[in-house]
């Protein structure tokens, strides 16, 4: 799985031993769930570990799923995509019963964007190609729900707890001795 510029990574850089790929959408319960674990670990592995964000709205389930990954995307063109990150997942139900996008302003105000920029760039070709592409992406791989999570290019079943990630870092980390 290529990794590109264009990725919203967190956590170790280029030489993370360990790299997990998160296809997700912002309105995704489940996903939700997930977000306070992948923290963690970038937190508790900060040299070996990195996290990569996929846009997969969920568009035919959640009506503010395209959205969502807009405003995001908006925020990233002021590099804030963690930041908008993290309060969508926050606000997720707050905010997802909205039929307006302005009701998103609120947060790109929370988090210091320039407004009227953050304004323009919701309309923009750049978060639209970026949503687009990543969506694209998760059909051509036939991925067809969220989260959908891949280790060091290994789609993997979802781990049930925090523990179950930790397992699967350290069998990444640590090498299998060959008797």
């Amino acid at each position: 799985m290529e990794i590109t510029p264009q990725d919203h990574i967190k956590g170790a850089g280029e030489n993370a031993r360990v790299t997990i790929v998160e296809w997700s959408d912002f309105q995704c319960p489940a996903c939700q769930t997930y977000y306070p674990v992948l923290s963690q670990l970038v937190e508790d592995f900060p040299s070996d570990v990195r996290v990569i964000y996929r846009h997969f709205p969920l568009r035919q389930i959640h009506a503010n799923a395209n959205n969502s990954a807009l405003v995001s995307e908006a925020a990233a063109l002021q590099g804030k995509f963690w930041e908008m990150h993290n309060a969508l997942f926050d606000n997720q139900e707050e905010w997802s019963g909205s039929r307006d996008i302005a009701f998103f302003d609120k947060y790109a105000s929370a988090i210091g964007l320039d407004i009227e920029k953050y304004k323009t760039d919701l309309k923009s070709e750049a978060a639209a190609d970026k949503v687009a592409n990543d969506l694209k992406e998760a059909l051509r791989l036939n991925l067809n729900s969220t989260p959908t999570m891949f280790v060091n290019g290994k789609k993997i079943a979802n781990p049930n707890s925090y523990q179950e990630f930790v397992d699967l870092i350290a069998k990444e980390i640590t090498p299998e001795v060959v008797q």
